[in-house]
This record gives structure tokens, C-alpha cells and sequence, in this order.
């Protein structure tokens, strides 16, 4: 087989319009591994999430590492401010389960899990589309609306080292800002939903880290969970998404060799998570809204009340 990179005709036709998208080359070129800085390679989290109050065995049964899939883990086990536990089994995140096989859903049913939200575009789900078991209801419900165009138009950008490290810093923060802000009605739709459900239930985005990341610190912070702790749960996506981040960098490394002033520091940002970009959700609710609190109950809709019901249901 010819696997030079400049002589083999599908290299020739690949499109590449996204980092990410070298993950097609993986079969005809050699491999690379790149370890992910210390920054970002979670090592810390652990550390941090137990300085601050979280149980090392809670902790660890909370990841479940389901096959195929990335950062599937119970939203259960966490402290809060009152001294109560949040309960397993009832709230499940991880990455997309388009890769999830038939030979695990005895697995995957043993969890229970009644109702899947899916928070991708549609031009996200298009080819990756969620295997589930038949009994396990599908939710389409997006944080964002469909951008294919502007999404299409940044990982050009990205290609072409148009993207600097800081600016892929600014551009996820402000996402994570949005959400609060500009998408705060999708997100309102989203919590209440899951939040209302007596089943347990899974959300997931493509990764598994930023949307999902962000659904999930709103859940904890409506059931009382301290902001820290809440930030040092969200940093555990870089500690159980290492080895899919050390590919992403690998590949990506690779494809220097066509695409020659791709910035992997950009794309390292892109690839992982940080404290910046959850403080980023938390300092808009605040400025936005004047605190947790007041963005509860009058931009989620739940109400003091209601909010009491949901923290004897979830917690113990």
C-alpha cells in the first residue's frame, strides 16, 4: 500500500477542514503520539476536587468508562453546601454514543437510563448519529442552532493558522458565556426537561466537555453544589479525556506535514478544557444576572420552591 503522504490519491481528495478531521489518516500513516501539556492533562483535578471537599472513592466510582465511549461518567457523589451527597444513578453525562455497539447495551441498560439528550447540531449528529438501545427514548435538544456555515468557515481558519492561542481562548470562553446569555432559553428547555425527569437520564454533546460541562455545572449549582467544587468536577474532563486529547494532538501533528502552519497550541485549547472557560459561564450569570440565584429561579424558571423538590430528589 502507498502510504506517502504526497503519492497516495485519497490524500490528494481528503478536504481538510477541520483538525479533527485527520483522524481519517490514521490508517495510512504512521503514528504519533503528542502528551498533552500539564495544563491540560488533568492530573491535578483529582488533587484539586479532594482539597476541596470530594470523596477519593466517590470519586472514582463515578466514572464508569463504558467502551467506546469518552467521559461517561455519574453526575452523582459530590458534597453540598449542606452537607448532603448528590445521588448516583439518576444523572449520567459523556461524549457522543454514536460509537456505542450492540453487544453493550446489557451494559448500558443496566444503568437504567430511560432518556437520552442529545445537545449537538444537526450538522454535528450527521454521520454520527446515536446508537441506542430501543427502549432508551432519543432527545434531540440543541444548546446552539445549526452554524454549519460559521463552523465550516472556522476550522478553515484553524487549517490555516489563522487561529492563535489566545484567540481559541476568547472564542470558547464567549461560547460559554452565550450559553448563559444569548442561548439561555435552549438551555432553560433543556435543564427543566432533564431536571423534571423521575428516570435517569444522559446528555452529552460531541465531546463530552464543553456543553455537556456546562449543563452540568448548572445542574450542581441548582442542587447546591459549591462553585469550586462544581469547577473542579468540570476540570476532570481533561484527566479522563487525555488519551483522546494525545491522539487529537498527535494527529494533528501529522497533518503539518500538508497543513504546515497549523498552531496546536490553538488546537490543544481546542481539544481540552479550562478553569477560565467554566469561570467564563459563572462570571456572566453574575454580571448578567446579579448570581446563581437570581439566574435560577428567573432565567431557568425554577423557583424557590420548586428548587427544594429538586434538591430532596436528587440528593441524600
Amino acid at each position: 500500500m502507498n502510504t506517502h503522504p504526497y503519492r497516495n490519491p485519497l490524500l490528494k481528495k481528503l478536504h481538510f477542514r477541520a483538525w479533527w478531521l485527520f483522524a481519517v489518516l490514521g490508517p495510512l500513516m504512521f503514528s504519533c503520539k503528542v502528551s498533552v501539556p500539564a495544563k491540560h492533562d488533568g492530573k491535578a483535578a483529582y488533587h484539586d476536587l479532594l482539597t476541596h471537599g470530594g470523596d477519593s472513592v466517590a470519586v472514582a466510582q463515578r466514572y464508569l468508562g463504558l467502551e467506546n465511549t469518552v467521559n461517561f461518567r455519574d453526575l452523582g457523589g459530590l458534597k453540598t453546601k449542606e452537607g448532603r451527597t448528590v445521588r448516583k444513578g439518576m444523572i449520567y453525562r459523556s461524549d457522543n454514543l454514536s460509537k456505542l455497539e450492540t453487544k453493550q447495551f446489557d451494559q448500558f441498560n443496566a444503568l437504567r437510563i430511560a432518556s437520552v439528550y442529545d445537545l449537538r447540531t444537526d450538522h454535528e449528529i450527521e454521520g454520527k448519529e446515536d446508537h441506542l438501545p430501543s427502549n432508551v427514548r432519543y432527545r434531540h435538544t440543541p444548546v446552539v442552532e445549526d452554524n454549519a456555515g460559521e463552523i465550516k468557515g472556522l476550522k478553515k481558519r484553524v487549517l490555516n493558522g489563522e487561529i492563535t492561542e489566545q484567540q481559541a481562548m476568547d472564542m470558547t470562553a464567549k461560547f460559554y458565556a452565550d450559553a448563559v446569555t444569548v442561548h439561555v432559553g435552549a438551555v432553560k428547555a433543556i435543564l427543566n426537561d432533564i431536571t423534571a425527569s423521575d428516570q435517569p437520564v444522559l446528555y452529552h454533546c460531541s465531546a463530552g466537555k464543553d456543553r455537556t460541562g456546562i449543563v452540568s455545572a448548572l445542574i450542581l449549582s441548582i442542587l447546591n453544589v459549591d462553585r469550586q467544587l462544581i469547577v473542579d468536577d468540570y476540570m476532570l474532563s481533561n484527566y479522563y479525556r487525555r488519551n483522546r486529547a494525545e491522539k487529537t494532538l498527535g494527529k494533528a501533528k501529522l497533518g503539518r506535514i500538508i497543513k504546515p502552519k497549523l498552531n496546536m497550541d490553538a488546537i490543544e485549547i481546542l481539544s481540552t478544557v479550562d478553569e477560565s472557560f467554566i469561570r467564563a459561564t459563572f462570571n456572566a450569570i453574575d454580571s448578567a444576572y446579579g448570581g446563581i440565584d437570581p439566574f435560577i429561579e428567573n432565567q431557568l424558571g425554577i423557583d424557590q420552591a420548586t428548587r427544594v423538590k429538586l434538591v430532596a430528589k436528587f440528593t441524600e
